[in-house]
């Protein structure tokens, strides 16, 4: 951690962190896919993130191209109304678009680590990682982070196609007011919550062919394909306090975009003050409340139901939005890391399994003895490689 902050003040030269007007859409209707805005938040030379990633670490990255970053406000849905979202565009400073990497966050409580106000472990490493490479790299926030403060759509499909595809659109509008052409190859990846979020964004993109979104590969990092089936008994049998901030992220977010009481599965004393959670402000303070036994958060009349597979909104609600059983057209690379003890490998495999079994293109790779977010620093550099080799391959043609 030390070190992130000792490069931080050291790069804040190069950086520019204070926003900047750039573009402004003043006119713009609230159309899901309108852009609202557009501010200039940071600037790097590829030697300086050549440097970054020397400091932390990853050498195996050629980074051929300065990054100029982006944040941008457009309008989008949630819950049935208009709302104005925010993401990050990161771009290469010059030459042409070798392609177009669509990036899902990890999961994010606290609205300082918005990918729109990007931080060096998130933002500034993956938009160097492939703007770096001349790709041009998008990655929204969603709601509930960035300008948004309505729910998060956290692990919940719909909201995160709508606001992911409008921010896809918004992004084309960018793009070319700053000059720079369009490239439709597009590849997707995510870490956690994010390579759940490529997953699904993939599964809908392939479904709906659009002409301007043509899917060439698909990762996901340390990703939560299985809710229901696997993930869900893996955080409920415990092992460490943070799998009660998970649960109740979960159980948040599906009793608000399926309007279900939450008081009919956690218990009075955190339903009261669990919907703060994911506002992006308060999660801090609640995260101390929660117990280190998972199993303690919820009512007794859910867990009977729940270990005697009667029906229940909530696994109901969960099995609605696995991602696991599907056959992507596209490659698709799912990572995983062997110490991995938030996001359980078992994801993993059942996805490959399940996939191949049904036709689809899904290869499970195993990055080593690693942690979650070991994870990470060691699948992103890979895919990066493997996006540059079907790059080529593309380029080159027949």
């Amino acid at each position: 951690m030390y070190r992130w902050i000792t490069l931080y003040f050291a790069l804040l030269f190069f950086v520019g962190c204070s926003s900047q007007p750039l573009l402004d859409y003043r006119t713009s209707s609230q159309t899901p896919g309108n852009v609202a805005r557009v501010e200039r938040v940071g600037f790097y030379p590829a030697f300086v993130m050549r440097g970054l990633f020397w400091y932390a670490g990853v050498k195996s990255v050629d980074v051929s191209q300065a990054v100029r970053f982006y944040r941008v406000s457009y309008w989008s849905r949630s819950d049935g109304h208009p709302a104005l979202l925010s993401g990050l565009i990161s771009v290469p400073d010059e030459g042409p678009i070798r392609g177009t990497v669509l990036y899902m966050h990890g999961t994010a409580t606290d609205r300082a680590d918005s990918i729109s106000n990007p931080t060096l472990e998130e933002g500034v490493f993956i938009g160097g990682v492939f703007a770096g490479g001349g790709y041009v790299e998008l990655a929204p926030d969603l709601a509930g982070l960035g300008v948004s403060h309505d729910a998060q759509p956290y692990f919940f499909n719909p909201g995160t196609t709508d606001q992911t595809l409008d921010f896809l659109h918004a992004a084309q509008t960018v793009i070319r007011d700053l000059g720079r052409s369009w490239n439709s190859n597009l590849f997707i990846a995510g870490f956690s919550q994010g390579g759940h979020a490529a997953a699904l964004i993939q599964r809908e993109l392939e479904l709906h062919s659009d002409p301007a979104l043509q899917v060439r590969a698909g990762a996901g990092i340390a990703g939560v394909y299985d809710m229901s089936g696997v993930e869900f008994p893996f955080l409920l049998a415990g092992g460490t306090s943070k799998y009660s901030a998970y649960l109740e992220d979960f159980a948040v977010s599906y009793a608000t975009h399926y309007h279900e009481r939450l008081d009919s599965l956690l218990r009075p004393q955190y339903a009261q003050s669990a919907r703060m959670l994911l506002d992006g402000d308060h999660n801090g303070a609640f995260l101390k409340q929660l117990p280190s036994d998972p199993r303690s958060l919820f009512t007794s009349e859910f867990l009977a139901a729940y270990e005697n597979k009667q029906p229940h909104w909530f696994t109901t609600d969960m099995q609605k939005n696995d991602v696991f059983a599907w056959p992507p057209r596209a490659p698709f690379r799912a990572y995983y890391g062997d110490k991995d003890i938030d996001a359980t490998p078992g994801n993993t495999k059942i996805f490959a399994s399940e996939a191949t079994r049904m036709g689809g293109h899904v290869q499970a790779v195993d990055v080593g003895a690693v942690d979650h977010r070991g994870t990470a620093y060691l699948a992103v550099p890979m895919i990066r490689s493997w996006f540059d080799e079907i790059s080529a391959a593309s380029s080159a043609g027949p």
